[in-house]
């Protein structure tokens, strides 16, 4: 049935969105199953992660596995474009880059065929039932790393019993982020044995230092400016939060958009772009961020940072934590519902604060006026530890396979 389902309308989906679109450029192939990665001839892991925040959340990990097993060739997939940048520049040097094909069984099976992957490592979630099907029956170790699942998704599991306990109870192992997203999983079939909390991935991230001198200049960024990262936002929030903080003197801003393919239509709002940071005059206001993989620097540079995605409702938030990762504390809207734990953690660490658009002048103006930050940076240090976590209950299950 989920064949059919594909072949009836996922198919011509995919198809309309590439013709009338402009999208799935670069990885229609890929998702059509065309473009599989060759054989390796040997035993590998396989990460994947869907998108770009999966992506970044992988890239610890991946660095801990490669380190752990120099041996083993390692291949990532990822389901979007922006995933599949995010790791090629986050996890260097894989053995084989490529996109997940659409969950149909033949491809499934001949994916596996080429790849004989020791074991499967899901980054949050992209659960498929051929997919999974396919792993098992080639003896693949299924793993979900930094695991969560919604309220809502929990509730549609459970409208379908039979089918959650098949796909969760196939897993040989399930890391979660916290004890909320455990029970959540135990409740709809994932064998409680094998699930285990080891925090987030996201929060063992390291950002190489910027050169910060270097990078001012580039910029044309004066003595007296004081830089705030806008990032990770979506239309409107770029008009709304600009217009909202247009009294504040001094403030030069960096603008971070969350989808690239807004760059060209940002553009033509606000023309002064990092792609053509040679013609930066120093006295522009807002500076757009027309490039990927630059936001970790763009927060190193700034005084604060506030994280779009969170004054709309539709997106229900970001990654809060990444900033004060960065060494700055953090400002977000009041729409968070996708990343409740992160907001909290934030929140109850005063690394941050969440503000609605009318209040975020004097939040702003309040952090820029306050010299020393230390909470930020113990805040920081005390997230650790979950990529050794999850590294440690990896090499367990995949021991024997990898022999």
């Amino acid at each position: 049935m989920l064949n059919l389902l594909l072949i009836l309308f996922g198919i011509p989906w995919l198809l309309a969105q590439y013709a009338f679109r402009g999208k799935y450029r670069a990885s229609l192939k890929g998702r059509l199953g065309f473009s599989l990665p060759p054989s390796l001839n040997k035993k590998v892991l396989w990460i994947h992660a869907v998108s770009l925040g999966e992506a970044r959340a992988a890239a610890p990990l991946y660095h801990a596995l490669s380190k752990a097993y120099p041996d083993i060739p390692i291949v990532v997939s990822t389901t979007t474009e922006t995933g599949q940048a995010e790791a090629k520049r986050s996890l260097p040097g894989a053995a084989a880059y490529f996109y997940l094909p659409l969950d149909i069984s033949w491809i499934m099976r001949e994916l596996m065929r080429r790849l004989q992957p020791a074991a499967l490592i899901l980054v949050e979630g992209d659960i498929w039932p051929n997919l999974i099907k396919a792993a098992k029956k080639q003896n693949v170790k299924l793993c979900l790393v930094n695991g969560k699942i919604s309220e809502k998704s929990t509730r549609r599991f459970a409208y379908f019993p039979s089918l959650a306990k098949r796909l969760f109870s196939a897993f040989d192992l399930l890391c979660v982020q916290n004890k909320t997203y455990k029970k959540r999983f135990t409740q709809i079939g994932a064998p409680a044995e094998k699930v285990f909390v080891t925090g987030n991935l996201k929060y063992d991230a390291s950002f190489p230092e910027i050169p910060l001198a270097e990078w001012k200049r580039a910029l044309k960024i004066q003595a007296t400016d004081r830089i705030l990262t806008l990032g990770s936002t979506h239309d409107p929030e770029e008009e709304n939060i600009l217009r909202a903080l247009e009294t504040i003197p001094h403030l030069k801003i960096l603008l971070v958009p969350r989808h690239p393919e807004r760059f060209e239509a940002l553009a033509k709002r606000y023309p002064s772009t990092y792609s053509k940071r040679d013609q930066l005059t120093g006295d522009e206001r807002v500076i757009l961020i027309d490039a990927m993989g630059v936001l970790p620097a763009c927060y190193q540079l700034s005084t604060l940072a506030i994280v779009g995605g969170s004054f709309v409702k539709h997106v229900g938030g970001h990654n809060v934590i990444e900033p004060v990762q960065c060494g700055i504390p953090v400002l977000f809207g009041p729409h968070m519902e996708a990343q409740k734990e992160m907001a909290s953690l934030v929140l109850a660490a005063k690394a941050g604060a969440q503000v609605s658009l009318a209040e975020l002048p004097a939040a702003v103006n309040k952090i820029l006026t306050t010299h020393s930050h230390p909470e930020v940076e113990h805040f920081a240090l005390q997230l650790k530890g979950s990529v050794e976590k999850t590294v440690q209950k990896i090499g367990l299950v995949v021991k024997s396979s990898l022999c």
